[in-house]
Parts: C-alpha cells; sequence; structure tokens
C-alpha cells in the first residue's frame, strides 16, 4: 500500500485502469450546460457530452463545491495520512484556490492529515503525468516531501499541445491567446499548448486541414524533448476516436515510446473547446 495518497481532478482525462491501480482520487470538475448542473465523469460522460453538443447553447465549468473536495480527502485519508493533489494550472480554473481554501477546513478536522496541494502548471494528459510520476513515488514507498517533490520536478518536463478544429468556443471561454482572434477570422487554425512553466495556453503553430494539424503536432514534439531518449505520451481525442488512433500511429511511427496512452478528452475541457486532438509528452 502506498504512504502517500494522490489526488487530482477529471482535466488529468487519466485512463480508469491507472485511477484503480494507483487509487488516486479524482475531484470531479463542475459543468453547467444549457442551465443544467453536472459533474464532470459522474453525472456526464464524453458518450452523453457529445449527444448534447449540437443543442448546446450556454456552458461554465468551474471549481466543484467545497464538499466534493472534503469527500476526496476524507476517503483518501482512511488509508494514509499524507496526500498529495495536483490540479489543472492555477491560471486557468478556480480549481486550485478552492481546494486550497478545502484543504484548510479539512485540516481543522482532521488535524494529522498533512496535504501538498501542487500547481500542475498545466493540463490534460500533461498534468496525468505529474499524477503518475507522483502515483509511482508513492507506491515505491517515498515520503510526502519524496511524492512532493517528484511532482514539482514533473511540472517542468510535461509539455502539452493541441490542435482545434475551431477556435469560437475556446475564445467564447476566455482561455484563448490573444492572437486566437485573428486567426479565427481568418480560417487560420493554430496549435495551441503549453510548453513552458506561466501555466497559461500559448500559440505554438498552425496548420490547414486535419491530417496536417495532425503531421505538425507530431513534428513539434522534438522540439520540445529529447527525442534520443524513450517518450512519454498521450493522446487524446474528442469525438472521433480514428482521429485519436491515426495520431497514435503517427507518434509510433515517428518516435520511441516508453509509455503511450489514449483517452478521449473529459468533457469539461471538450466544453471549452469542441473538436479536438491533442499531445501531452515528456522525455
Amino acid at each position: 500500500m502506498s504512504t502517500v495518497g494522490i489526488i487530482t481532478d477529471t482535466i488529468a482525462c487519466l485512463p480508469g485502469e491507472k485511477i484503480k491501480q494507483y487509487n488516486i482520487g479524482i475531484v470531479p470538475v463542475a459543468l453547467n450546460i444549457n442551465g443544467k448542473p453536472y459533474l464532470d465523469q459522474v453525472d456526464i460522460t464524453p458518450a452523453d457530452f457529445w449527444k448534447i453538443f449540437p443543442t448546446m447553447k450556454e456552458l461554465t465549468t468551474g471549481a466543484p463545491p467545497i464538499g466534493i473536495y472534503l469527500e476526496v480527502f476524507e476517503k483518501a485519508s482512511k488509508s494514509t495520512n499524507n496526500i498529495v493533489c495536483t490540479f489543472v494550472s492555477k491560471n486557468l480554473s478556480a480549481i486550485f484556490e478552492t481546494a486550497v481554501q478545502a484543504k484548510e477546513l479539512f485540516k481543522k478536522d482532521y488535524p494529522n492529515v498533512n496535504i501538498e496541494i501542487i500547481d500542475s502548471k498545466t493540463a490534460a494528459g500533461a498534468q496525468a503525468f505529474i499524477v503518475l510520476e507522483m502515483a509511482k513515488a508513492a507506491e515505491a514507498g517515498k515520503s510526502l516531501a519524496e511524492v512532493a517533490k517528484v511532482g514539482e520536478e514533473m511540472t517542468h518536463r510535461v509539455k502539452f499541445f493541441c490542435a482545434m478544429d475551431t477556435l469560437k468556443y475556446l475564445i467564447k471561454s476566455g482561455r484563448a491567446p490573444k492572437t486566437a482572434y485573428m486567426g479565427e477570422l481568418f480560417q487560420i487554425k493554430p496549435i495551441i499548448g503549453m510548453v513552458d512553466e506561466s501555466g497559461i495556453v500559448q500559440n505554438i503553430g498552425r496548420a490547414r486541414g486535419k491530417r496536417a494539424a495532425m503531421k505538425k503536432l507530431v513534428d513539434l514534439i522534438k522540439d520540445y524533448a529529447d527525442i534520443n531518449k524513450p517518450l512519454h505520451v498521450f493522446v487524446h481525442f474528442t469525438d472521433n476516436i480514428e482521429d485519436g488512433e491515426i495520431l497514435k500511429k503517427m507518434v509510433t511511427d515517428q518516435y520511441k515510446c516508453a509509455e503511450l496512452y489514449m483517452t478521449d478528452y473529459t468533457p469539461v475541457m471538450s466544453g471549452h473547446t469542441g473538436p479536438v486532438f491533442t499531445v501531452a509528452f515528456y522525455s
């Protein structure tokens, strides 16, 4: 049994088998679609979301109620007094700050439980890799401080790219890079991502057409990773699993991978992006 419990949010898009293997606590992000509230991956699955998507007129997302965090903290505390959490970049969401508030409340009733909260400074598969490396360290018997250090070090290594079908959803959410407005106007489809420690979305490149965008995503990996070492890669898809399979094959055809996961984008992310395909990686 791990000596340190690991907690993250649904934005990490973790494979279900890894959540189970490492007993990772998951905080579901809150959504409101057309006036109806949901908890990500609890009340709504990716398949459910894409059925609703054609009729989606309004969408908001945010941190779930503090009580949800407290429930996840309490569940983890039943098997350990040491917990490390990492959530989506605090520059993109209130999830991190709400977690800090929840921690302070939790400590009043559970003063002997130690909770460390790390800003992932990223999202999706890049965030997932931080979680997985911390989980591996915890399973290996590392201390709270050691597991937290692994997480902090991983924030400097992981990268995340996303190719958009359209930027109108990201622009509407207020999370698009400033140059995205001009790109959408002229139907130029930039590739966005999170590749430094700013914790914000940036323009990485551009491409015309789906296949060209896929190739660009894969080619860009070599500019941000040491490809002489095996790569660790996450591929995400949204409304079309075939996009994920194609992108996955393009990655394996070009690079040697130590591990490669493919999961669908969680509804809370898809609501802000619309149809996309993404890669997250580190070497």
